[in-house]
């Protein structure tokens, strides 16, 4: 694929360059055209970390933190919180549920207690962590809220004391309608936090019931309400393909989310693969055999098409409502961030591609620089291990890693860049990796497909760019999996020029 032939571009143009129709025949002519990115539910785990590269053991990832030359370069901060008020019938992450009674009460000092430690001996141990410039934090989990108003003032206050945040560093906090009822998100804006993200999933309460979820349709507007009253950006979290559902429902739902000014509204398709067999998450109970057999036999899990029905239903709304993706599957009101409408955590994570910190059982970072090797880092995934691990004795509670090199990091940086959904320039690979996107194997190849399949197009004015169109949008979780991780981190030929 030449330069020329990328400044030329496909006929289906993106809505950034404002001159774009919608994907006119849908997501079933996409899935008919394009058969290896049909991934069914049962394997659909799309992960933008890789699975491929060079495995490392816990001691030498605690090298690789040591050595990495972070000191001043930007970066962004994530803490794992591991608890949850219930169980979600469908979440293979990394959590458990609050006991009832004392042990439940002490619950949030315990797990604030036990992040600070890892962070506080990280610290100890890569003493450059204390200088890299932090321009976004993410409290997550399973339900980072429950940590309740004094304890995230804590960990808000070592952040701040013990790291270098930039002046005007993201600080997110993402929770559950259900514990943004009352006074929390007032506190937590009085505390700092200038971004949030709630999970609604539906405002069908039949959906939201049947998959166990602890609020409903009234609790979550009520949610949105508040949201809306700290001033702050917030997105909420919608899936799709979930029981109950159909294309006529969620479209309702996201309408819904449209007249209320929601500003990003984030998609999520149903993810059924047991991430318990990988090592990187918890088995759902929809994971089980048992179960899952039995809501298959009873028809309740939509058909791979009726799920994708879902999704175009979705995006008419949305496109409708004047909100676009930045990222992918994050659909923003315009001007709702700065340069290209997207959040911070999403530019420094995977547009950027910024060394992620993070923190929390199960909880998985990346060191990343100018040069041509990306090293992943992964903490224990047993909770009950890992907080044992911090109990027992000196050390970090890393588990594995994995060391990319070459094509294979230029691979991983490639899935995140089109999960941005921001220009991907080919400068920027030809500087840091020593290739040609559009002339080396195995990156011409891809991009020559993506092209011709009107998955990608041309930045107008930008004869080495290239960016999503809306169809490339819809499947980028799977074109991530098939065409940079597999065709790109997997290619067996070396093609760095370095």
């Amino acid at each position: 694929m030449s330069k020329t032939a990328v400044s030329a571009g496909p006929t289906a143009l993106h809505p950034r360059t404002g001159t774009a129709p919608r994907p006119g025949t849908g997501l079933a002519r996409l899935l008919r055209e394009n058969p290896a990115l049909r991934i069914g539910q049962d394997d659909y785990n799309i992960n933008v970390t890789a699975n491929y590269g060079e495995e490392l053991s816990a001691p030498q990832v605690a090298d690789a933190l040591r050595e990495h030359p972070g000191a001043g370069r930007p970066a962004h901060l994530y803490f794992h919180v591991p608890l949850c008020a219930y169980i979600c019938h469908f979440c293979n992450y990394v959590k458990r549920k609050v006991p009832d009674g004392p042990e439940g009460e002490a619950a949030p000092r315990v797990w604030t207690d036990l992040l600070l430690d890892e962070s506080g001996r990280r610290l100890a141990h890569s003493p450059w962590l204390r200088d890299a410039r932090i321009e976004s934090v993410y409290l997550g989990g399973g339900t980072a809220s429950l940590l309740g108003t004094e304890q995230l003032s804590r960990l808000l206050q070592h952040v701040r004391t013990r790291y270098t945040l930039a002046d005007d560093c993201e600080v997110s906090l993402e929770g559950n309608p259900d514990n943004f009822q009352h006074d929390e998100l007032a506190e937590a804006r009085a505390l700092g936090f200038n971004r949030f993200s709630v999970g609604v999933q539906s405002l069908q309460s039949e959906v939201n019931a049947f998959a166990g979820r602890g609020h409903d349709a009234s609790m979550s507007l009520r949610a949105i309400d508040k949201l809306h009253s700290t001033g702050a950006p917030f997105n909420v979290d919608m899936m799709f393909g979930l029981p109950h559902q159909t294309a006529a429902t969620v479209a309702d739902d996201i309408r819904a989310l449209i007249d209320l000014g929601v500003p990003t509204v984030t998609i999520y398709r149903l993810r059924n693969a047991d991430r318990a067999k990988m090592g990187i998450g918890n088995r759902a109970l929809w994971n089980v055999d048992s179960v899952k057999n039995r809501l298959r036999e009873q028809h309740l899990f939509p058909t791979l098409g009726e799920t994708y029905a879902m999704r175009e239903a979705v995006v008419e709304q949305l496109l409708d409502g004047g909100y676009h993706p930045s990222p992918c599957g994050w659909w923003n009101r315009p001007g709702v961030y700065s340069d290209g409408n997207i959040p911070r955590v999403s530019r420094n994570k995977w547009q950027r591609h910024d060394s992620m910190i993070a923190y929390g059982p199960g909880a998985y970072g990346w060191l990343t620089g100018d040069g041509d090797t990306v090293t992943q880092t992964h903490n224990i995934a047993d909770i009950s291990g890992y907080a044992r691990r911090l109990r027992q004795g000196p050390g970090l509670p890393l588990a594995s890693g994995r060391r990319l090199t070459g094509h294979q990091a230029a691979g991983m940086v490639l899935g995140f860049a089109f999960k941005a959904n921001q220009p991907i320039d080919a400068g920027r690979f030809r500087e840091r990796f020593g290739v040609e996107l559009f002339h080396d194997e195995p990156f011409a190849g891809v991009f020559a497909d993506l092209m011709a399949r009107g998955l990608v197009e041309a930045v107008p004015g930008a004869a080495e760019s290239v960016v999503p169109t809306l169809d490339g949008e819809a499947l980028h979780e799977e074109i991530i999996s098939v065409y940079f991780h597999r065709r790109v981190g997997d290619f067996a030929e070396a093609v760095c020029h370095r």
